[in-house]
């Protein structure tokens, strides 16, 4: 997908929101909005947003000295999400269809913010687990798909969902190649927070080489290419991810809040839906 005017705000709002998170003070947030500005209205609007927003963090690092500022936050989604973990598991081993119950527990943990609300309550009474609530339901064609599979390559997304993500895995009895991020950006997993979300147990972590805040093919290393290539299935987490990659064609399954004006119109779903899509470009393997 690419950029549209209305991603000049969203673009504009990470920054502002990265300066409240670092503790700039206001002169200091004034120049960097400056230069944020500045560069928006000179970069390439023909790209993903994720591909623009890593031009803009790698201004913000500059600007503040700080590669990662987001470091502190990560680790405390992760804490606290792996003591919601006992409890989901239980709920997703007792359920009628315990992997749709671990599919749909993964896809809370893409719309959830443990900072900015009560939602990890929401989470822990598993009032997420039931039928109908989804703007997207594929579902059926995801576990097909996963029962067929022999390579499965699962793209993650924010470091806090990791635990989650691990959760699905384990209920799936599979073990995939789970991919992050080449290195820090918002809040986004890395190598790091994989690891100490326990996902080295039950699944081969690898990166992308890619450290947009979602999976440009084209930035990828060529060693994860052949990943992607050589895959039967790949699920694909969060919006970054799917404005990245909806356009191949691939065995790609996505599962996302559609957070944003332009992607829940793109998809036809009421914005802040959550979705479980098969690509519109599905294909068994990946076409380059």
């Amino acid at each position: 997908m690419r950029a549209e005017s209305e991603c000049y705000l969203c673009l504009l709002s990470q920054v502002l929101r990265t300066s409240g998170v670092l503790g700039l003070d206001e002169p200091a947030v004034r120049g960097l909005m400056r230069e944020a500005c500045l560069f928006l209205a000179r970069t390439d609007f023909d790209r993903t947003p994720p591909e623009i927003s890593e031009d803009l963090y790698s201004l913000l690092s500059r600007f503040t000295g700080n590669p990662d500022p987001y470091k502190h936050l990560k680790k405390e989604h992760i804490a606290r999400a792996l003591k919601l973990y006992p409890e989901l598991k239980s709920l997703a081993d007792k359920a009628s269809d315990p992997l749709r119950a671990a599919v749909e527990i993964s896809l809370a943990g893409n719309a959830i913010d443990f900072g900015a609300n009560s939602d990890e309550d929401w989470l822990k009474e598993g009032k997420f687990l039931s039928s109908g609530y989804l703007g997207i339901d594929d579902y059926q064609l995801l576990k097909e798909s996963l029962a067929r599979a022999d390579r499965i390559v699962f793209l993650g997304d924010n470091a806090g969902e990791t635990v989650f993500d691990r959760l699905l895995i384990e209920v799936s009895g599979r073990r995939p190649v789970y991919a992050v991020r080449e290195g820090p950006i918002i809040n986004d997993a890395t190598l790091e927070e994989a690891s100490d979300s326990g996902l080295a147990g039950v699944a081969e972590l690898v990166s992308s080489g890619c450290r947009a805040p979602g999976t440009v093919y084209g930035k990828c290393s060529p060693g994860f290419k052949k990943i992607l290539e050589e895959a039967d299935l790949i699920i694909s987490k969060g919006q970054g991810n799917f404005e990245c990659l909806e356009q191949l064609r691939g065995p790609f399954f996505f599962l996302l809040k559609a957070k944003c004006r332009v992607v829940s119109r793109y998809l036809g779903v009421q914005q802040g839906s959550l979705v479980i899509i098969r690509s519109r470009n599905y294909e068994p393997r990946l076409v380059v």
